[in-house]
């Protein structure tokens, strides 16, 4: 699977983008503020309708424009689908092979993306909400039931949760336990697998980027080990009532990550914390390649940034290596080190303007 054209309209501060990606490295270069890393969103929220950058939606639009539109084609084998997007400040309109669709999940599936970026470093120091997205992303890439299975327990979640605000009665309140119970067993078997899978495939990379470091993911399931699910609910019934919400589940879970059995979100440097979750995403997308037998998108954003010029060489031997499309930014090409790829396009953002350059 790769990116085989792309089309950027009124997006940030790309007024008008074509450009035929390279199907294994793509080099994007620039001076700060240019537009690189709008490039890379623009590829972002073709496959997760949203931007990996803080901001509203109207701050995406080009300033005295109305809307943005983004057109993707990808190809996939002997398989080519094109993708649409169009966000005004009144509605989204996202077309696949020009049918219409209203599943963000459907624009995942057709076009799996990563991306890395100067604020990626939150997936260690920032809540547990943004590990169990990095868990969830791998999950329901190799779990096809596991989206419903989520939706389910989300619904009686909140079905549960309604009823706990309004202080009904112990019979009423537990209703919803049987599907929450149900579904919650399901989604932290596929985690606990998942993680699992990717501690073993952690302890590859990690001898070229992290050597002499064991690096480890311990699963917190969002409820005490030594207790049943069933019986936690029963057994927490009246402090959840006075919160007014389930207090413990599948939606309070979260990821210990360890080096050296050391807290790696508080022990460890920036550019430690940069390398590492480098580190987890490779080995994320490694397990996704495997799995599904498909290719992933990769965008890098400013891969120099607070890494030396020997860390920077190693990671991109690693994903020269990988079945991946990658999308790179950099301020000038001699800070990366591409020798190890076949093929190759070179990108130049001049104040929003997307030019390639002929090497």
């Amino acid at each position: 699977m790769s990116l085989s054209y792309l089309e950027v309209n009124h997006f940030r501060n790309l007024h008008q983008v074509v450009i035929e990606p390279d199907a294994e490295l793509n080099i994007i270069t620039g001076l700060n503020a240019a537009g690189k890393t709008s490039l890379l969103e623009s590829i972002f929220y073709l496959s997760y309708g949203r931007t990996f950058r803080q901001g509203q939606y109207k701050d995406l639009i080009m300033n005295d424009q109305d809307y943005f539109r983004l057109i993707s084609k990808v190809s996939h084998q002997h398989q080519k689908s094109t993708i649409g997007i169009q966000r005004s400040s009144k509605e989204q309109l996202i077309r696949v092979n020009q049918r219409t669709i209203t599943r963000l999940s459907d624009l995942s599936s057709l076009l799996p993306v990563i991306a890395l970026h100067p604020d990626s470093h939150q997936l260690l120091s920032a809540g547990p909400e943004n590990r169990r997205h990095f868990m969830d992303w791998g999950v329901f890439h190799v779990e096809h039931s596991f989206l419903q299975i989520w939706k389910n327990y989300r619904k009686a979640l909140s079905q549960r949760n309604a009823a706990l605000r309004c202080h009904h009665n112990d019979r009423l309140c537990n209703l919803w336990n049987h599907a929450l119970i149900e579904n919650a067993e399901l989604i932290d078997r596929f985690r606990n697998d998942y993680l699992n899978k990717l501690n073993e495939r952690l302890s590859f990379f990690s001898e070229r980027i992290f050597p002499d470091c064991k690096i480890n993911l311990e699963y917190k399931k969002g409820w005490p080990e030594d207790i049943s699910y069933q019986m936690h609910l029963e057994k927490h019934l009246s402090k959840d009532r006075e919160k007014g919400f389930t207090q413990c589940g599948p939606h309070r879970s979260d990821i210990k990550i360890k080096l050296d059995n050391k807290s790696a979100q508080t022990s460890i440097s920036r550019g430690q914390q940069k390398k590492l979750v480098a580190l987890l995403r490779l080995a994320q997308l490694d397990l996704f390649v495997e799995h599904t037998g498909r290719r992933c998108i990769l965008l890098y954003d400013d891969l120099p940034a607070e890494l030396d010029a020997n860390n920077r060489r190693i990671l991109m031997e690693i994903l020269s290596g990988m079945q991946v499309q990658l999308f790179i930014t950099a301020i000038e090409t001699s800070q990366l080190d591409y020798s190890g790829y076949q093929s190759a396009k070179m990108f130049h953002v001049e104040h929003g303007i997307v030019s390639t350059i002929n090497n």
